[in-house]
């Protein structure tokens, strides 16, 4: 992790420097990134403490108040105006440094309803009510070095802000799992009571060797949706299944059956993935239930 969310981090102001440059001649890319990598590694300890911290306390969508805390304790300290409940649980911080366009780094806040077993010594064993029942919580895609990144990457720009003109807007969202987090913060007037960013940028980790930087041209990934479908039978004792309608069944055949459209439908080429998650119905397993979600 060391070495790979380093330079990430020096990539990530990099870009961000060359964005709010006052002029491409201006810019000196070798000598900035040189200049980046050092401030990062000078502050790498605390940075580390910040990313295991945060993977030690996951919160998932809607409940990251400490993370929320966590973060705008640390923008206030560099001397943003930082503005929370932003969408329930964001934050806004903003940093204006003269007249200049409006730059945005966006980081997610949110874990995931699942247990971590890496054993490490900073593992989360954090447990939350979810959906209406207890689970563990874990950071398992990345959301804590990403804010661990965020911040490094907000020190970095101010280490250097004699070199750029311009306001720079750090956005710390909620709930990217269930993917609406980013509507609840427009929602809530991201865009109309703070400036209206020219650019915006976010990174995402991935299981690549560490020092690699990976980039595509056009999109580089999808939007998701999500929905439940409820299957409707009649219920009956486990050893008379042909009094029933049985919805566990329907529940299987459609499972294998949504998989087929995706194997044999879709074009190869093209790019789509169906995931069932989940399948709730009964209560005992010599009941054949009325229902399964």
């Amino acid at each position: 992790m060391k070495t790979t969310s380093r330079y990430r981090l020096a990539l990530a102001a990099g870009l961000l420097l060359a964005g709010v440059a006052p002029g491409a001649l201006a810019f000196d890319a070798i000598q900035t990134k040189t200049a980046v990598e050092a401030e990062v590694g000078a502050d790498y300890g605390h940075l580390d403490a910040l990313y295991k911290d945060i993977h030690s306390h996951p919160e998932v969508a809607y409940q990251e108040v400490r993370t929320a805390a966590r973060l705008a304790k640390e923008m206030k300290a560099l001397g943003f105006e930082v503005t929370e409940h932003v969408g329930k649980t964001g934050i806004v911080a903003i940093y204006r440094n003269g007249a200049g366009p409006t730059v945005m780094v966006r980081t997610e806040l949110d874990a995931l309803p699942m247990e971590e077993k890496t054993g490490l010594p900073y593992a989360s064993t954090a447990k939350t009510t979810w959906n209406g029942k207890e689970t563990f919580v874990a950071h398992s895609c990345g959301h804590d070095i990403h804010m661990a990144a965020w911040v490094g990457t907000a020190k970095a720009l101010l280490a250097l802000k004699d070199q750029w003109h311009g306001t720079l807007m750090f956005i710390g969202q909620p709930s990217e799992e269930d993917v609406s987090g980013a509507k609840a913060m427009i929602d809530d007037g991201l865009f109309t009571r703070f400036p209206k960013p020219d650019l915006g940028f976010a990174l995402h980790v991935a299981p690549a060797p560490a020092g690699t930087i990976l980039y595509k041209a056009g999109v580089l990934s999808s939007t998701s949706d999500s929905l439940s479908v409820t299957f409707h039978g009649k219920g009956a004792h486990g050893s008379m299944p042909h009094q029933s309608i049985d919805p566990v069944l329907m529940a299987a055949r459609f499972v294998v059956d949504v998989q087929g459209v995706i194997s044999r439908e879709k074009d190869p080429a093209a790019f789509g993935v169906v995931t069932v998650g989940a399948i709730q119905a009964g209560s005992a397993g010599n009941i054949i239930p009325d229902s399964a979600l």
